[in-house]
């Protein structure tokens, strides 16, 4: 199959299928432009379709066991795509890496204990932290106003562990202001960790997506990482599989996978899904063309929304995207909260996700979801347009 640009733009039509993303109607209109929630609108690559459908056609989805050649095509993924020596007895799986931060906290912390992040950043660690009954510690990044461009507060994040911050989650690339950090920066808050003997836990879900000239480096690819960290990453956002719930822990501390599989365990978290387990195999073993094929056309379309914005949003100020597919764009010259503009948005057909989602300081921006159409990402700034100017 040619993924090329005709098979993005085609798009894939998800409505009536019980997705969050086009279905949910406290968010969405009839009809509405949905730019908001992480994944994307195109069909998954063939060979994960084939293996799925091949197998349903056993009619027996009963408990599964280990599965050695699982664990082998994500470590050949990995070092395949970017470079990174991983063995399997340093995995462990995970429904999802939203339940790999939340394993985390309490593998690592203890109730009442501190959990330092960045913020504005992914609205699941707060959720994470609170629900676990530990205190969030925001260290609020620096941004450069006339660019837009964020960077790490690595003076804020020692005065938190100064204050007893027990563990650093951490985000890279990063969800929202679509930063890719850089080998310095990384290895900086990791000496930082080590300095202060606490965890650095690292979602890193959207490692795939990182746009030339920048390169992406794995945490785990530093040497200053060997002892406190773990990485969690996923199939799910790569390859748009989220609904199939497989995620992996990453640690080259043995000590540390112990305390994560005590906690796994204790939860009820023992097997893998059955088609999550030979699709997430799929995409790993022969998912490369689809992924080569997305990231030229999620470059195009980080380059469109550049132009859609400076075009229809004059105003607005947009964060240059490094990675991911999710943009961060400051609207504050509007004059309208998170909240006025949502309701603005709903009215004229169009959902984002609001600023404030991520933090405190995310008030005034919305971040924008580009994984889609091109046509349907253009609508949908024309949209917010009208919305922001009535």
């Amino acid at each position: 199959m040619k993924y090329d640009r005709a098979f993005f733009d085609a798009g894939i039509d998800r409505r009536n299928t019980l997705c969050e993303k086009w279905d949910d109607r406290e968010v969405l209109t009839e009809g509405a432009i949905p730019l908001w929630v992480a994944d994307m609108d195109f069909p998954c690559a063939q060979p994960i379709v084939d293996a799925l459908l091949e197998r349903a056609k056993h009619a027996a989805y009963g408990y599964n066991m280990h599965d050695e050649e699982s664990e082998k095509a994500l470590c050949d993924y990995w070092q395949r795509r970017h470079g990174l020596t991983i063995l399997p007895e340093q995995t462990r799986m995970l429904p999802c890496v939203v339940t790999g931060l939340k394993t985390c906290i309490r593998a690592f912390t203890k109730e009442g204990d501190g959990v330092a992040i960045f913020t504005p950043v992914y609205g699941p660690f707060f959720f994470s932290i609170r629900d676990n009954n530990r205190k969030v510690m925001e260290v609020a990044m620096l941004r450069d106003e006339e660019s837009g461009r964020y960077s790490l507060n690595l003076e804020g994040m020692e005065k938190a562990l100064q204050d007893g911050a027990k563990m650093i989650m951490f985000c890279n690339p990063h969800n929202p202001v679509s930063r890719n950090w850089s080998k310095e920066e990384l290895a900086a808050l990791c000496d930082l960790a080590g300095r202060y003997r606490v965890p650095l836990i690292c979602d890193e879900i959207h490692a795939d997506f990182v746009y030339a000239p920048h390169r992406y480096t794995p945490i785990l690819s530093l040497p200053e990482a060997k002892d406190h960290c773990v990485m969690l990453c996923a199939a799910s956002k790569t390859f748009n599989v989220a609904g199939l719930q497989q995620a992996t822990a990453v640690s080259f501390n043995p000590d540390m996978l112990k305390e994560m599989e005590k906690k796994l365990a204790a939860a009820g978290v023992t097997s893998g899904n059955t088609f999550a387990l030979c699709a997430t195999k799929a995409a790993y073993q022969d998912g490369d063309a689809w992924l080569d094929g997305l990231m030229i056309y999620l470059d195009e379309n980080r380059q469109a929304l550049a132009e859609y914005v400076q075009e229809f949003l004059p105003k607005a100020k947009l964060t240059p995207v490094e990675a991911t597919y999710l943009a961060w764009l400051d609207l504050r010259a509007y004059g309208k909260t998170c909240d006025q503009m949502a309701a603005a948005f709903r009215k004229h057909g169009v959902a984002l996700t609001g600023g404030t989602f991520f933090g405190n300081e995310g008030e005034g921006f919305m971040r924008v979801n580009f994984g889609c159409p091109r046509e349907m990402l253009k609508d949908g700034i024309k949209r917010m347009k009208d919305a922001l100017e009535e």
